[in-house]
């Protein structure tokens, strides 16, 4: 493997120099393609200028595409890319802390669709320790003002990277010379969180200058951005019973099966709270030798420091519910689910049933950044044109984790909290009966759980890329194109964690109670948007529990058998290094005759991977090969039924890689809340043959009306199953694990209509209609007696459904465009969609609207005044399980990310 990168590179370097040499010695050629001619050239200055850009990429584009383009220099739409791409058709976000992250198309989630730079990938990483390595690009780490445009391909073609189920995405940065001289943009703004109460700056710029031959040009751009976040969450740790067994995780037998009702393991009122800080740098300097030969080096470089904090005060109605029906632990339960349940200490419990928890999370340190180098050329020759790409990319994310956690004693009668989900679907936490001294705390909880751990990732991947146009006249054959990719990526990530052997959760064996720790401050949670509590509870001082950590003598021969620290142990179950080698081949021919129009061709690629990680029992290293071919063939047609009128068909055949931690031999357990997520080596590439066909108005330069219906028939698609299982010595009751889900098929359409009026006024509708067919897998079924041991099994067939597909999402937007003034209003939505298969039944995210709104004031030529407000609904997302037994509803995790408000101004020269 690193052979291959290094072979790769210096294949790479070879081509430059020889691409320079024959620019020295070149006879200047000026060849256009045929049919370039039909693009109109657009000056893009405000919003229609901008939509008749992107009618102008749809149009005269052989594939079916969307595109967005910048409204000016430095003037992107949304503050974020994945914003501005929830506003295409069939492209819905996701935005789990408030801003987009993600991009589903079509129904296909974010790992299994391709977002590229220039035309290449971008190493990426995750600031939180929770997200597993995927090959999804996280857009929090991309200013918007670094991207000039972008197109959404949801149709193949061969001359596209492999590897998207749902479209590729390719952003755009701008080049210097295709700039004036001297042109520089710079950009001031305040944003207000209405959660956080707090205002945050940022500021972006750009310069761009060539010379007076225009022949040579740098352009750098640059962003700072500060942002403070502020989550509330009502959060459940999965749900159990009544029919299904349960192991707990602090009990070596198993308890059985609760014959009271379903009931949320634990339940937590929780606040995220995150300062993060984003610096980017793009610089591009671009070349012309000879009027035949254009090069240009990117360099783009994003870090984003994530220092947070999550404390969650968390009650644990699985255990309390054995006790119902005693005199302190009363309760109701209606349809075979727990409605209340009042839980406190009691004499008779046993020592492992601890009902409440209060855990501190902190992650400073924590970041991601991504870096890219990249070396294109273009060089025209009589008959056609030779273009080349090289260079290497790499992100890299660093999750520090100080864990801290207190417990109660199980027989302590002041830790109480009453349980509550009215309707069976609301559940709930009220800690008012044990408010007072979670406010002022003394010995009713105890340090009995701590560690400092450190989550290194990386992803990393050069590549060299040839493309060859041969320009033809062999009838309606006008370029035959062929191409060459070599990449070599790796994947990594690597753990070490700090802990403590023999801690006892409470009492003396602890690191002492909650007076010990308390710093004086308060965690004041409101849950005015979550169906919570308002909650009030200590903060721990956290320097004062990492000395107690720290001050405890290190694990040695003489004191292994009592309290004694573990440092920077590497945890092998958690690290995992992935290596792939991919070649891929191509050739495509575009055709053009009598108002017909498009390409047809062919992609050869062979994917060589290694997953490399440790048996989880034995702890040995191990190793799993997946080597695989695939040939993908692909159409696109367009035919001009009449002057404004265009009919589209494709069809193409497409693979899906399974993201990085997927295909890993290791897990990301949280055993506190005894959850986590594990890889699958055995996991085959997902494959898909795909077909759209369309029909497109435009009946004006800035006006159009299409309807769209397309069909993707998938093999080997991936989801996720939740099931209970020991890891190395730890019971895990809800481990999420990927598995291949045989066949399926996703159908739909999408419509828009985009018009803009006379008078300034414009506006915009789109809706997408996605059906995806369930499929059924075959998997053996554990038999329990009345103790909840196992005593066989059985096969049954189980329903399950495509992950992230929401049936319906549409968009609708006006706006007001006049000299000196503009205003826009946009509300997009997405319907419920599937998330993983847990044992008491499927996991769903519910329905998620926003509507944003901004206004700009152009005070001169060179100054613009602007204000912007993001989900002004207030809108919330939340996470519910459906009983397989009956289809009950059973409601789960809500959180609140808040409104955010935007004031600033942008200068340009």
């Amino acid at each position: 493997m690193k052979q291959h990168r290094i072979n790769t590179l210096t294949r790479g370097l070879r081509l430059a120099f020889t691409v320079g040499a024959m620019a020295a010695t070149a006879v200047p050629c000026a060849i256009a393609q045929e049919g370039a001619d039909s693009t109109e050239i657009i000056e893009v200055r405000g919003i229609r200028a901008s939509q008749k850009a992107n009618i102008n990429t749809k149009r005269f584009s052989d594939a079916v595409v969307d595109a967005i383009t910048a409204e000016d220099i430095g003037k992107f739409p949304d503050k974020n890319v994945a914003e501005s791409l929830s506003r295409i058709p069939g492209v819905t976000i996701d935005r789990d802390f408030g801003e987009g992250q993600g991009v589903t198309i079509r129904g296909v989630q974010p790992d299994q669709n391709l977002t590229l730079v220039n035309g290449q990938a971008v190493g990426t990483a995750q600031w939180f320790v929770l997200s597993d390595a995927t090959r999804n690009f996280n857009f929090e780490i991309l200013a918007s003002e670094m991207v000039g445009g972008l197109e959404v391909y949801k149709s193949s073609q061969a001359d596209l990277d492999e590897g998207a189920l749902g479209g590729t995405v390719i952003l755009r940065t701008r080049k210097p010379l295709d700039l004036d001289a001297n042109t520089a943009q710079m950009s001031v703004e305040a944003q207000y969180n209405d959660i956080s109460t707090e205002t945050d700056p940022s500021l972006s710029g750009l310069y761009s200058w060539k010379n007076d031959d225009g022949t040579f040009g740098i352009l750098v751009s640059g962003s700072y951005q500060q942002r403070t976040v502020h989550r509330e969450t009502n959060e459940d740790f999965g749900w159990f019973g009544p029919s299904i067994p349960r192991i707990d995780p602090l009990i070596e037998a198993p308890q059985g099966t609760s014959s009271k009702g379903a009931i949320p393991w634990g339940m937590g009122s929780a606040l995220f709270k995150q300062d993060r800080k984003r610096q980017g740098i793009d610089v591009t300097a671009q070349w012309l030798p000879t009027d035949d030969l254009d090069i240009s080096v990117h360099y783009l470089s994003s870090t984003m420091e994530a220092d947070n904090v999550n404390s969650n005060l968390i009650g644990i109605p699985f255990r309390g519910i054995a006790y119902m029906g005693e005199d302190t632990n009363s309760g109701t339960v209606s349809n075979g689910v727990v409605e209340s349940l009042a839980v406190t200490g009691l004499a008779q419990r046993p020592g492992w049933a601890r009902h409440m928890a209060y855990d501190n999370i902190f992650r400073d340190g924590s970041e991601m950044s991504t870096e890219l180098l990249d070396v294109e050329g273009t060089y025209t020759l009589a008959s056609g044109q030779l273009h080349f790409q090289l260079g290497t990319t790499t992100g890299e994310g660093t999750n520090r984790d100080f864990f801290t956690e207190f417990w109660v004693t199980p027989d302590d009668e002041r830790a109480n909290f009453d349980f509550y989900n009215p309707g069976g679907a609301n559940p709930y936490i009220d800690f008012t009966t044990a408010s007072p001294w979670l406010a002022n705390p003394g010995d009713e909880m105890w340090l009995g759980g701590i560690f400092d751990q450190v989550n290194s990732t990386k992803d990393e991947e050069n590549y060299l890329q040839l493309d060859y146009s041969h320009f033809v006249e062999w009838g309606a054959i006008t370029e035959i194109k062929t191409g060459l990719k070599v990449r070599d990526r790796s994947f990594g990530q690597h753990r070490y964690r700090t802990d403590l052997a023999n801690l006892a959760p409470t009492g003396e064996g602890s690191l002492g109670p909650a007076s010990d720790f308390w710093s004086g401050a308060m965690v004041n949670v409101d849950h005015s948007q979550t169906n919570g509590v308002a909650a009030s509870y200590f903060m721990p001082d956290k320097t004062a529990m990492y000395n107690a950590l720290y001050a405890v003598a290190e694990c040695n021969d003489s004191n292994s058998d009592g309290l004694c620290r573990n440092s920077d142990v590497y945890l092998k179950d958690a690290s995992f290094d992935i290596e792939e080698d991919i070649t891929a081949l191509y050739v495509m021919a575009k055709f053009a005759t009598d108002g017909l129009r498009g390409n047809i061709g062919l992609r050869y690629v062979e994917t060589d991977s290694t997953s490399k990680g440790f048996d989880l029992n034995s702890g040995e290293a191990v190793a799993y090969d997946g080597d695989y071919n695939e040939w993908l063939p692909s159409a696109n047609i367009a035919y001009d039924l009449s002057e404004d009128v265009v009919l589209r068909f494709a069809a193409s055949r497409v693979i899906t890689r399974p993201a990085p931690f997927q295909l890993a031999p290791a897990v990301n357990l949280t055993p506190e809340t005894s959850s986590g997520t594990a890889g699958n080596p055995g996991l085959n590439p997902l494959t898909a043959n795909q077909f759209e066909a369309g029909v497109e108005w435009y009946y004006d330069s800035a006006s159009l009306v299409s309807f769209t219906l397309f069909k993707k028939d998938i093999s080997d698609f991936i989801f996720t199953k939740t099931v209970a299982k020991e890891i190395n010595g730890q019971q895990i009751n809800q481990l999420s694990t990927p598995e291949n889900g045989g066949t399926t098929a996703i159908e739909g359409f999408e419509f828009q209509l985009q018009h803009a009026f006379e008078n300034g006024f414009g506006g915009y509708f789109n809706y997408t209609y996605t059906d995806v067919a369930d499929a059924e897998i075959d998997e053996a079924a554990a038999v329990y007696d009345d103790a909840g041991n196992i005593v066989g099994a059985t096969l049954s067939t189980r329903t399950v459904s495509f992950p992230n597909t929401s049936k319906n999402s549409f968009n609708i937007g006006v706006y007001y465009e006049v000299d000196e003034y503009s205003a826009r209003l946009n509300y997009n939505y997405r319907s419920e969609y599937f998330i993983a298969q847990t044992e008491i039944g499927p996991r769903y995210r519910d329905e998620q609207a926003q509507l944003d709104a901004q206004v700009s004031w152009q005070y001169s030529e060179n100054l613009t005044f602007k204000a912007e407000a993001l989900n002004l609904t207030d809108e919330i997302w939340e996470n519910y399980y459906v009983r397989e037994s009956d289809g009950l509803r059973l409601g789960g995790t809500q959180s609140a990310n808040g409104r955010r408000l935007f004031v600033g101004a942008s200068m340009s020269f």
